[in-house]
C-alpha cells in the first residue's frame, strides 16, 4: 500500500508539472510544445484516476487534495489561454474574410445584369453626383 500511495504523489506532481509547462507556453503564445503534453497529461489522470479511488483517505487525503486544487485552477487558467488564443484566430479569420468580401463588392455591371469585377481603385470610391 505504501508503494500506491509514493506513487499517487509521483503521478500528482508528474501532472502538476505537465500542466505548469502547458500554462507557461500558453502565456508565451508557444502552442507546438503543448502536442507532446496531451497525451502525457491523458496517462496521468488515467493513472491518478485508478490510484485515488484506491486510496484516499486521512491527512494524506487532505495534501492531495489541495495539490489537486492547484492543478485544477492552473487547468482553468490554461483553458482560458486556450480559448482566448482560439478566438483571435476566428477574429483575424472573420477579418480576412470581410476584407476579401468587401474587394468582391467593388464592381459594376453589363446589360444582362452579369458582374463585372473592377479592381479597387481610390477613382471608384469618390461620389460622382
Amino acid at each position: 500500500m505504501e508503494r500506491s500511495m509514493s506513487n499517487l504523489d509521483e503521478i500528482i506532481q508528474k501532472l502538476r508539472d505537465v500542466v505548469e509547462f502547458e500554462n507557461a507556453h500558453l502565456k508565451k503564445g508557444q502552442f507546438r510544445p503543448l502536442k507532446e503534453t496531451t497525451e502525457v497529461k491523458q496517462k496521468c489522470l488515467t493513472e491518478l484516476n485508478v490510484l485515488v479511488s484506491q486510496n484516499s483517505s486521512g491527512e494524506e487525503g487532505v495534501k492531495r487534495s489541495t495539490h489537486l486544487e492547484i492543478i485544477r485552477e492552473l487547468l482553468k487558467e490554461n483553458e482560458f489561454l486556450m480559448k482566448s488564443a482560439i478566438n483571435t484566430v476566428k477574429s483575424a479569420y472573420q477579418q480576412i474574410n470581410a476584407i476579401r468580401n468587401r474587394e468582391a463588392k467593388v464592381g459594376a455591371y453589363d446589360r444582362f445584369g452579369k458582374t463585372i469585377n473592377l479592381p479597387d481603385s481610390q477613382g471608384l470610391r469618390k461620389k460622382l453626383v
